[in-house]
């Protein structure tokens, strides 16, 4: 189930996570330029598979969505993002619980990977932050698929 949040809606993303919980949570953000009406995605090409992600990752231990999104998009695309300009966007369910925030930049920029991304970069395993129209969307294989109609709507 995909519960899609408006700005309105109050949630609480500062719940403390337990070691043993860790790997239940993911959280990232879904950069928006609404000039160009485009996301940032990663595009990835790993072993012969393509597909792109939002920049994000695992909720570490005491940290919130909210502070593993901020620092999972700094970590892997250097952008420094700052609490308030990140408003909830969607959750859901796969393997694990997944959080999305959404953040507008109104200035298109060219970002570059890094942290242990930029480290695992391999001729067989790619990483290239890309601007990706919003009417493209439907037509690549966004992981997980379960973000792809929320962003198509917005």
């Amino acid at each position: 189930m995909v519960i899609r949040l408006t700005n309105t809606q109050k949630y609480n993303y500062r719940k403390v996570i337990r070691r043993d919980k860790i790997d239940s949570m993911r959280a990232g953000t879904v950069i928006y330029n609404p000039k160009e009406k485009e996301v940032l995605l990663i595009h990835r090409l790993k072993n012969g598979r393509e597909y792109w992600v939002n920049p994000g990752g695992t909720v570490e231990e005491n940290e919130s969505a909210l502070e593993a999104a901020i620092r999972e998009t700094h970590e892997e695309i250097n952008l420094k993002l700052l609490p308030q300009n990140l408003k909830p966007f969607v959750e859901f369910q796969t393997t694990k619980k997944e959080v999305y925030f959404i953040t507008e930049l109104l200035e298109k920029s060219e970002f570059e990977i890094h942290g242990e991304e930029k480290e695992r970069s391999s001729k067989d395993n790619i990483y290239q932050p890309t601007w990706v129209p919003i009417s493209e969307i439907q037509h690549i294989e966004l992981v997980p698929e379960e973000l792809k109609k929320s962003i198509v709507e917005m």
